[in-house]
């Protein structure tokens, strides 16, 4: 419900921005019949079998082995675009995602992991692969309109999760708690999915899912900023490991 919510909350969002754009100047890359395919696809594999999978995981697993398991969000998508999808192999971007992961990896880390291939734990690696696949297959439609596609793509999957949900005999929160997750998702759906948009189109799938796995580090940046965490040599050691791979990802033109 919670996945649906936020990504409806972008739709919901994107909505009233997209009407006024075309009212004062229409979009010339608007999707196209032939494109309808892949962003249908990338709807169901990111959009709807990667919340189920990562709510699936999420019952059965620690939040901690999770947060270090999606971090190979971004390597299964360069592999799959340097393999499936054709898209030049960038030895420079590759270790830049080695080191980025690595990053990420000691930042998800404590003494108290205990990692083993349960099946919650294979179903966020199968939420990694979903969402590498979805990232593949929106970056073959990202010459369109990012604002048209990330409207599309997060009002249907915001609909189909929350169809799902009240299948299953689940609620809608009450309205204060559901006006704020709407308002989160237009922003942390909503609006970043069109720039996760425009990044595809200039960068490719490998590079943009580089730079997207920095999310923790800069989730964990924020709490020292903003609430009081302390820095300690773990994000330290991430931090240092993460700007090498952000300083190799930008050598590559």
């Amino acid at each position: 419900m919670l996945a649906g919510i936020l990504y409806l909350g972008g739709g919901i969002g994107l909505l009233p921005i997209y009407y006024i754009r075309n009212l004062r100047s229409p979009s010339r890359d608007s999707l196209r019949p032939k494109d309808w395919g892949w962003l249908g696809a990338s709807i169901l594999a990111g959009g709807v079998t990667a919340p189920v999978l990562l709510t699936i995981g999420l019952t059965t697993t620690s939040a901690i082995v999770v947060s270090l398991l999606l971090n190979f969000e971004g390597v299964f998508t360069a592999l799959l675009a340097w393999t499936v999808f054709k898209e030049r192999w960038r030895l420079q971007v590759f270790l830049g995602i080695v080191a980025i992961t690595g990053g990420g990896i000691v930042l998800s880390y404590t003494e108290h992991i205990k990692m083993g291939l349960s099946w919650g734990a294979l179903a966020i690696l199968g939420t990694c692969v979903a969402w590498a696949i979805d990232s593949n297959l929106t970056n073959i439609v990202a010459d369109r309109d990012p604002l048209q596609i990330a409207l599309y793509k997060t009002g249907i999957a915001g609909l189909i999760n929350v169809a799902i949900s009240c299948a299953i005999g689940q609620t809608l929160p009450p309205l204060p708690i559901l006006l704020g997750a709407l308002g989160i998702g237009f922003i942390s759906s909503g609006l970043t999915y069109v720039c996760f948009v425009q990044a595809l189109r200039h960068l490719g799938a490998a590079q943009t899912g580089a730079y997207f796995a920095l999310s923790p580090f800069v989730g964990a940046t924020i709490s020292v900023l903003f609430f009081g965490e302390q820095i300690t040599h773990v994000l330290v050691i991430s931090a240092i490991l993460m700007a090498v791979g952000v300083g190799l990802c930008l050598q590559e033109n």
